[in-house]
Order: C-alpha cells, then sequence, then structure tokens
C-alpha cells in the first residue's frame, strides 16, 4: 500500500480491451477510482451537461450539445489509453459517483496531464484532494512518470489551490487548446 494512501487493486474489468492495464482500481480512504464502463456512460453525461462544472472545462468551456455530450463519454469509456486514461471516482461505502479524474497526454509533447472534474455534491469535502492525490501517486508508481502537468482556466482558483496543494509548481500561462491556462508542473518524487 505504498505510504498507506492509496492502494492499487487489480479487480475491476474495463471495456477498453486489450490493454493489459485494464483492471486497475486505486481506493484511498474514502475513494474508488477505477476504469470507466458503459454503465458510467448517463453519470457522465449527467456531470458534463452540468454548467457549473462545465464553467472552467473544454475551449471554449462549457456545456456542449447533448449529442456530442453522449459521444464523448462513449469515447472515454471505449478509448485504450493503456496505463493512462479515465477514472470513475466513486465512494468506497456506497459507491455513488463523485467525477472523474484522468491521466492523459498533452496535445504537444511527452507530458502527461493529471484532469479532474467533479459533481457539485463532491465540492468543497477534499474529495478532489484526494483523487488527484491518488492519480498522482499511480502516475509515478505505477506508470514511473518522470513528471505531470495540470492546466487550469485563471479563474479556477478552486483547482489551482488542489495542484498547489497536492506539490505542483505554477509555471506561468500556456496556451492550451486555443485559450490561455494556467501551467502546472510536479516532478516525481526522488528516491
Amino acid at each position: 500500500m505504498g505510504d498507506g494512501r492509496c492502494e492499487v487493486l487489480e479487480q475491476y474489468p474495463c471495456p477498453a480491451e486489450p490493454s493489459r492495464y485494464g483492471k486497475t482500481a486505486i481506493e484511498t480512504a474514502r475513494l474508488r477510482l477505477r476504469r470507466l464502463r458503459p454503465a458510467d456512460e448517463a453519470d457522465l453525461v449527467a456531470l458534463d451537461s452540468d454548467p457549473d462544472v462545465m464553467r472552467y472545462v473544454g475551449s471554449p468551456p462549457g456545456v456542449k450539445p447533448p449529442a456530442e455530450t453522449r459521444e464523448r463519454a462513449r469515447q472515454r469509456i471505449t478509448a485504450d489509453h493503456g496505463r493512462l486514461g479515465f477514472w470513475r471516482v466513486e465512494s468506497r461505502a456506497e459507491s455513488a459517483f463523485y467525477g472523474v479524474t484522468a491521466l492523459i497526454r498533452m496535445p504537444t509533447g511527452d507530458d502527461v496531464e493529471l484532469a479532474y472534474r467533479l459533481t457539485r455534491a463532491a465540492w468543497g469535502r477534499g474529495i478532489a484532494s484526494e483523487a488527484a492525490g491518488a492519480m498522482v501517486e499511480y502516475a509515478f508508481r505505477v506508470v514511473g512518470l518522470p513528471r505531470l502537468v495540470a492546466v487550469t482556466y485563471p479563474e479556477n482558483r478552486a483547482s489551482q489551490r488542489v495542484l498547489e496543494k497536492l506539490g505542483f509548481a505554477r509555471q506561468g500561462l500556456v496556451e492550451y487548446r486555443g485559450v490561455q491556462a494556467v501551467h502546472y508542473i510536479l516532478g516525481a518524487p526522488r528516491g
């Protein structure tokens, strides 16, 4: 279990075969992060249809048309990203849906981005920090990445606080998918 924060489990099948990494789940004290399944589509569509959730997501930000939202949810469920990709964030106790987190390749270069978004019911409860922290640990300990990056809209102070709490260093503004975004970097722990 590493430092006691999260445990990588091999018990949840991923529909995105043939990835040999598709059976991974991560558990923390309160959360389970697991690969997306077809049954998650309705939760993903509801998440991405909430204007408050999508205020700082996308370029341009905001809710997309329903057909596009459904198609994007299906793509995230079926895509095989190997050890990277999208993960459902849910409570361990009752499997309540809290949102998604992801490790995804940046549009250019070799960097991998940490991304996350949560339902409004999960805001202000430390769930973003706990889920993102588990993904950081997975990215460095299991995947073996040398560093992670993250981007946020400049106005998204809540997400920036999560990244800073996890040790990400602010690097200034960058162009990301046609918009100006705050760029963060976190190097893998040495040792």
